[in-house]
């Protein structure tokens, strides 16, 4: 059998053998939230990716729930010819796992089961609960409680397969469940008989109505000589580019050793490529709104949550697919078809010049897709990264999904945190923050990062028409000076450096990111929330490598009362200079909703751009071939 690659996922040979070897050392009522690979430490894997020093061993990393200990867990897992748990750690009060698929239908379920609820429900004459939906959220610090806790909003159901579960929100009712008992605690009524809204807002079938549109006529997305990438397990090639395809049961697709080969040679740039975290704060006091302040990542995991993608509808063209070994909470093995697309998109013009003799040269741009889709209870998350011709690569998430809807009271007046959508529901302004984790290795592992900003020159006999503006570099010494925000003013970009390899001009090779739309969290410095999402005190971070180091707002930020994570960790103020860093850039779509978001929403863009800065010596792209023989000259008029 084929040695896996130390950073690939587990497979779910080793996914069985990880849990099969734990059971035997727990509570037999334990629930198993994740089964991953232990990435091994970067200096080890490096010494046997560079140097041929011995592989790395391989390991699974196990996250559990005792219920009955009230605790959650960690294991590791030693794979190979003598697999055996190696390490087993009970986490500590008030330390709380990611919360369980199955616990949220459970939550639901509890609620709908409680007497006080269907109580509740018959005052707004509701006498079938099986007609509600329910649906639970996670706490934050909301509740001062040494519990696991969940609070559940219902929505009341027209009973259709097609339904849209979020039309009819019942309007002040949640009610608090104890996760690991899985019973009521409270439940909490603002607004005791208020019925809810009719409406019932379908956006299947034209939104009900089966009245579509003429179809626009068919474009075909064809290679008749196959795909242009090669991809042979999780290594990916394409156009220069060569990279590993990498998944993780919480950030979901991941990105190992991306690296260019330039002229033949392989020139490293990344390790490891994730989005660490995603967090949505709600800016809303309507009462079943206000504690939304969820961290989709972190509390939630979002490989679980992965989409299977159907060719013609999720991805178009030549696409080869990577299937997703998940788990789940008894620990078998549940696969995720085709939870990874691969393939290719024409891009436009990449490079175009007609010189004074009329003659055209040209390149034209293609990119390389690589992508996943994750639902999380309302929204959609697409996962979108690009790989270009000229050296350059994106990262783009695409938001869609369901607004999430509240209630209102009959008459009440029109509220500034929310838009109406029809008598008795609202939908309410909030927040999506992303935090990308970029380990640089330009060129080597020792790097050195900064900023970039570009500043006008004062008017004066140097700038005597008072157009001259100039770039200012800022290094970044320790992490104490990197955690900055963005400036728009001086068209501010983050870049990282290996000044131990110079370019042709004797500057040092370099990548930057761009920005792309951005935003400042709105939540209070001060707020309960930000002192857990401590990552949106900046909007770039950067530290050295630690393999601990993981996630930008801690391991376990389910009801923490935070600190957890990178605001920690950058206390210690430690060197940057000449060292393996790692860059953080947080980036938001803010989101106050429109009513073209109702009943579906569009899809909304947000991202960043990572672009080589002297990295090459001249465009990379030169030797893409012209597209000479697909060329038509001009007619003059319509083709046909």
């Amino acid at each position: 059998m084929t040695t896996p690659h130390p950073l690939d996922p587990l497979s779910g040979d080793e996914v069985t053998i990880a849990v099969e070897l734990l059971r035997r050392v727990i509570d037999p009522s334990a629930r198993f939230v994740s089964v991953e690979t232990r990435e091994p430490d970067k200096a080890q894997f490096v010494a046997w990716r560079d140097h041929g020093g011995p592989i790395p061993a391989r390991e699974a990393f196990i996250v559990g729930i005792d219920r009955r200990a009230r605790r959650g867990l960690e294991a590791t897992v030693a794979l190979g010819d003598q697999p055996a748990v190696v390490s087993l750690t009970v986490l500590g009060e008030g330390v709380r796992p990611p919360v369980l698929l199955e616990e949220f239908v459970a939550a639901g379920e509890a609620a709908l089961a409680d007497p006080a609820v269907q109580a509740a429900l018959a005052a707004r004459g509701i006498t079938d609960p099986s007609t509600v939906h329910p649906e639970a959220w996670s706490v934050g610090s909301s509740e001062p409680n040494d519990r696991r806790l969940a609070r559940v909003i219902m929505w009341r159901r027209d009973g259709s397969v097609a339904d849209n579960v979020y039309a009819r929100p019942l309007f002040g009712l949640i009610a608090v469940i104890d996760l690991d008992e899985m019973q009521v605690v409270r439940v909490d009524d603002h607004a005791p008989g208020t019925p809810p809204p009719t409406r019932t807002w379908p956006y299947h079938d034209a939104g009900g109505t089966g009245e579509y549109r003429q179809a626009a006529t068919p474009l075909h997305i064809t290679q008749p000589d196959g795909p242009s990438f090669t991809l042979d397990g999780r290594h990916l090639q394409w156009q220069n580019w060569d990279l590993r395809v990498g998944f993780h049961p919480r950030e979901g697709l991941v990105l190992h050793e991306i690296a260019y080969l330039d002229c033949g040679r392989r020139r490293q740039i990344c390790h490891r490529a994730s989005i660490a975290e995603l967090v949505i704060p709600y800016g809303d006091p309507n009462p079943t709104v206000q504690f939304k302040n969820v961290f989709d990542t972190g509390e939630y995991g979002l490989g679980p949550l992965t989409n299977s993608l159907s060719l013609g509808c999720d991805c178009v063209g030549e696409v080869s697919y990577l299937d997703v070994v998940a788990n789940d909470p008894d620990g078998n093995v549940h696969i995720i078809a085709q939870g990874i697309c691969i393939h290719e998109e024409d891009d436009n013009i990449l490079w175009k010049h007609t010189d004074p003799t009329g003659r055209v040269d040209r390149a034209r741009s293609r990119r390389l897709v690589i992508s996943s889709f994750a639902t999380v209870g309302n929204y959609e998350y697409g996962y979108f990264w690009y790989f270009h011709l000229d050296g350059s690569w994106a990262f783009e998430a695409k938001l869609t999904g369901i607004v999430h809807t509240a209630g209102t009271a009959p008459g009440a007046p029109r509220s500034a945190h929310s838009l109406p959508l029809g008598d008795g529901i609202v939908t309410s302004g909030h927040q999506h923050f992303f935090c990308a984790r970029l380990d640089f290795d330009i060129d080597g592992e020792a790097n050195d990062a900064g900023r970039v900003d570009y500043v006008a020159d004062p008017p004066g006999p140097e700038n005597p028409h008072g157009t001259a503006f100039r770039e200012v570099t800022t290094l970044y010494p320790s992490e104490s000076t990197a955690g900055v925000g963005l400036s728009a003013a001086t068209a501010r970009r983050f870049r990282v450096w290996n000044r131990s390899r110079l370019n042709r001009i004797g500057d040092p090779v370099a990548y930057e990111l761009v920005p792309g739309d951005n935003v400042e969290p709105m939540a209070h410095p001060d707020s309960a929330f930000r002192q857990r999402a401590n990552m949106l005190d900046h909007h770039a971070w950067v530290t050295p490598y630690a393999r601990a180091e993981r996630y930008p707002c801690g391991e376990y930020p389910y009801q923490s009362a935070g600190g957890d994570g990178l605001r920690s960790w950058t206390s210690a103020d430690r060197n940057l200079a000449d060292t393996d860093v790692v860059f953080w850039y947080v980036f938001g779509a803010h989101h106050f909703p429109r009513l073209e978001d109702w009943p579906v929403m569009p899809v909304a863009k947000v991202g960043f751009h990572l672009r080589p800065v002297g990295f090459f010596d001249h465009n990379p792209a030169l030797d893409v071939p012209p597209p000479a023989a697909a060329c038509h000259a001009p007619t003059g008029g319509r083709h046909d």
